[in-house]
C-alpha cells in the first residue's frame, strides 16, 4: 500500500512539474500564461469533465507535456533528472520524505491557524487554505466550526481508504 501511494504521489509530481514549469515560463497555452487565468467556472467545468472521461484528459495533459519538453528540451532533461534523484532518495529513505512532507503540512497549519489556538475556523481556512475550505463541511467531524489535525487525519485516512483499488466480485 505504501509503495503504492509513493508511486502515485511521485506520478502526480511528475505530471504536473513540466506544466508548472511551462506556466512560469510563459509557455502558450499554459494556466497563467501571457496573463491567461482560468475563472473558476471554467476550473469546475474542467474538473467536471476529467471526472466523467479521466483518460481524455490524462491524454491531453501527456500531449501538452510532451510539446514542452520538444519546446524546451534542456529544461526538461534537468526537470526529469531531479526528479528522478528524488525519487531515488525517497525510496532510500521514506521516513525521511514522510517527515519532510509532514513539516510542510504543519507549516501550512500554522500559517492558515492565524489566532494560534490550534484549529483552523471556516475564515481562517478560506484565507489560507482554500483547497481545505472547499471540503470544510466534510473534514469537520464534530461540526464545531473549527478543524483539528486530529479531523484533518482522519479525512485523510478515509480518503486514502477511498483510493485503494477495489477487489473484483468473484464470478459465481
Amino acid at each position: 500500500m505504501k509503495k503504492l501511494f509513493k508511486i502515485r504521489y511521485l506520478g502526480i509530481i511528475a505530471l504536473w512539474l513540466p506544466l508548472a514549469a511551462a506556466a512560469a515560463e510563459g509557455a502558450p497555452g499554459a494556466p497563467g500564461a501571457g496573463g491567461k487565468r482560468f475563472s473558476p467556472e471554467e476550473r469546475k467545468a474542467r474538473m467536471e469533465q476529467c471526472h466523467s472521461d479521466p483518460t481524455k484528459c490524462q491524454a491531453e495533459f501527456r500531449a501538452r507535456r510532451e510539446q514542452w519538453c520538444k519546446d524546451n528540451a534542456e529544461r526538461c532533461k534537468e526537470m526529469q533528472a531531479k526528479m528522478e534523484q528524488r525519487r531515488a532518495e525517497c525510496q532510500a529513505n521514506p521516513e525521511k520524505c514522510r517527515a519532510e512532507r509532514m513539516a510542510r503540512f504543519e507549516q501550512r497549519f500554522k500559517t492558515a491557524d492565524a489566532d494560534g489556538n490550534g484549529m483552523i475556523s471556516r475564515g481562517e481556512a478560506e484565507k489560507g487554505l482554500p483547497r481545505l475550505a472547499r471540503r470544510f463541511d466534510r473534514i469537520d467531524a464534530n461540526k464545531d466550526g473549527e478543524i483539528t489535525r486530529d479531523e484533518l487525519a482522519t479525512a485523510r485516512k478515509v480518503h486514502m481508504e477511498r483510493r485503494k483499488p477495489r477487489p473484483e466480485p468473484s464470478k459465481i
